[in-house]
């Protein structure tokens, strides 16, 4: 049955030029910050006396561990909408085929994918410090569950797939700016904006490429995303 999925999967992204451009943002996004930010650090150094090499991780966070689960999770949102207005998804629930079995394998493949296209994007960029790479591992693993409430919120709240482009817009500005200014601010001001989910790997990120304990934001990461994920899938199964 996963094989089945996968080959459904490839071949639906391989005839969608949006998906593709999709699946493609990463690779530009790690060619932006490798090949333009050293030019621009040395100008900033020299005219502004501004060291970009402080702000490393956020620069990282923004552009590349932020974008991975808004692309994987736009990614398995769209084609879900696809599934669901092709009938595909109201076959599998009078099918011998279990929905578990779907949506573990819309979860795994969203958790798999995120990690291995932020471990990828921070390597590639040549910034991601060697002793950083285990734990920007499980920052993609957790950046995987933001995933999966994308593509759960896009199932829960789009008619189509334009609907849904325009969602993954909305929620672009709000999980992938919102979570970079608690960088700026004191510690005690971070917390509140735990609300927002992406803040957990953000916010893990940082400590990782500091070398500092990170497990913590890794266990409240995954305890809060659990909590939001069976209220965005019950809504889901309404709509199926």
């Amino acid at each position: 049955m996963t094989g089945v999925l996968v080959r459904k999967d490839l071949r639906g992204v391989l005839r969608e030029p949006l998906l593709i451009g999709l699946l493609l943002a990463p690779l530009l996004w790690t060619l932006m910050v490798r090949l333009p930010l050293p030019a621009v650090s040395a100008v900033l150094r020299q005219r502004y006396g501004v060291d970009l090499a402080d702000h490393h991780a956020v620069i990282l966070t923004g552009f590349l561990v932020l974008t991975a689960p808004i692309v994987t999770g736009g990614l398995a949102g769209l084609m879900a909408l696809d599934e669901r207005d092709e009938g595909t998804l109201q076959a599998l629930r009078v099918s011998p085929v279990p929905m578990s079995v779907y949506v573990g394998y819309r979860a795994g493949s969203a958790l798999v994918l995120t990690a291995v296209i932020t471990l990828a994007t921070t390597w590639g960029t040549g910034l991601l410090p060697s002793a950083a790479v285990p734990g920007t591992l499980l920052v993609g693993v957790l950046g995987g569950t933001s995933a999966l409430l994308i593509a759960l919120v896009l199932l829960a709240f789009a008619g189509n797939k334009v609907e849904g482009v325009a969602i993954i817009r909305a929620l672009g500005l709000l999980l992938a700016g919102v979570p970079l200014v608690p960088y700026f601010l004191a510690p005690q001001w971070q917390w509140p904006f735990g609300i927002v989910p992406t803040y957990w790997p953000s916010k893990m990120f940082w400590v990782v490429y500091d070398g500092g304990t990170w497990w913590p934001y890794l266990l409240i990461g995954l305890a809060y995303n659990a909590l939001l994920v069976p209220v965005l899938y019950r809504r889901v199964r309404t709509r199926l």
